[in-house]
This record gives structure tokens, C-alpha cells and sequence, in this order.
């Protein structure tokens, strides 16, 4: 919140903080290659970047479904970017794999929730939880990290879709 009270007396829009979080992030994972401390780094900052760009939104009263939508899709791309690069940079393809598909299902039955019109932010394992797994993972990467954190993203995204998908089916049956 202070850096976007701070950058909403500027002409800088919500949605250009969205698309510079999203190349951080992007970028974070190239960089795992050459140097993982830094690919930390860089992830921090697109999380706070990713953080900004809502505080900006409401503080200038430029929140629009447009920068609601940009936000959700990268923000999808940059977990998708930073687990294939950690299962590249790891060697651990099938792990990836599955950390990959259990990740994206939280946001998949999420957006599925929503499309019946249900809120559903319900589980463990939201975003700024599989960042800070992913983030550990790197830092602890000389002492099992990146392993442990592609299963604990794949045992807790799996969870956090079957929480998802109960209670999306709850709420279906009580509003009929």
C-alpha cells in the first residue's frame, strides 16, 4: 500500500504496473539459470509489483475488469514460467509436471467457481503461498528444496482443488 499511495500522485497506470510485474516475473525465471539468489529477488519484486497494481486500482479509482482479467492471466503465466524453469533447472520433470497441473487446477476450479457465480477463495494453498514455496524451494535448493517444494505445491494444490471443488458443490446444492 505505501508504494502505490506513493506512485498514485504520478500518471502511472495500475494495468502498466500489472504488465511490469508480469516481466519481472517472467524474467525471474531465465535468471534461475544463471543465478538463483537474484531469480529470488526478482520474484519478490513481482509479488510486490503484483500487490501495487490493485492498491494502485483503488486508490485512483481505476479498478476495471480489464486490469482484474490482465492481473489473473499473468499472474498465471508467471506461475507457469517459474514451475517449468524450476523443473527444467532441476531436471525433475515429472514432479514439475505435477506441480504444474496442481497448481493451475486451483486457479482452474477457482475460475470455474466463479463462472457459476460462487466466490471461491477458499484453501491452503493460494498464490502468495505457492510463491513463498517456490521462493524457499530456490534459496533452499542445495539442501533438497527445490524437490520438497515442487511436491508440497503438488500435495497442497491438490488439496486446495479438492477444498475448491466441495465447496463450490456446496454452495451449488444450498442455492437450489
Amino acid at each position: 500500500m505505501p508504494i502505490a499511495v506513493k506512485i498514485s500522485k504520478k500518471q502511472i497506470s495500475p494495468n502498466f504496473i500489472t504488465i511490469l510485474a508480469f516481466i519481472v516475473g517472467l524474467i525471474s525465471a531465465v535468471v534461475l539459470f544463471y543465478n538463483p539468489l537474484v531469480s529470488v529477488a526478482l520474484i519478490l519484486i513481482s509479488q510486490i509489483l503484483d500487490c501495487v497494481d490493485g492498491d494502485l486500482a483503488r486508490i485512483t479509482g481505476r479498478v476495471s475488469a480489464k486490469g482484474a482479467y490482465l492481473d489473473r492471466l499473468f499472474d498465471r503465466f508467471v506461475d507457469f514460467a517459474l514451475i517449468f524453469a524450476i523443473a527444467i533447472y532441476s531436471q525433475l520433470w515429472i514432479e514439475g509436471f505435477l506441480a504444474l497441473f496442481a497448481t493451475l487446477s486451483v486457479s482452474m476450479t477457482r475460475l470455474m467457481a466463479e463462472k457459476e457465480g460462487i466466490e471461491c477463495k477458499v484453501g491452503i494453498a493460494g498464490r502468495d503461498t505457492r510463491i513463498l514455496i517456490i521462493m524457499l524451494g530456490i534459496l533452499l535448493k542445495d539442501f533438497g528444496g527445490i524437490l520438497a517444494s515442487l511436491w508440497l505445491l503438488c500435495i497442497l494444490g491438490f488439496f486446495t482443488t479438492l477444498q475448491r471443488i466441495l465447496h463450490t458443490i456446496r454452495k451449488i446444492e444450498s442455492d437450489q
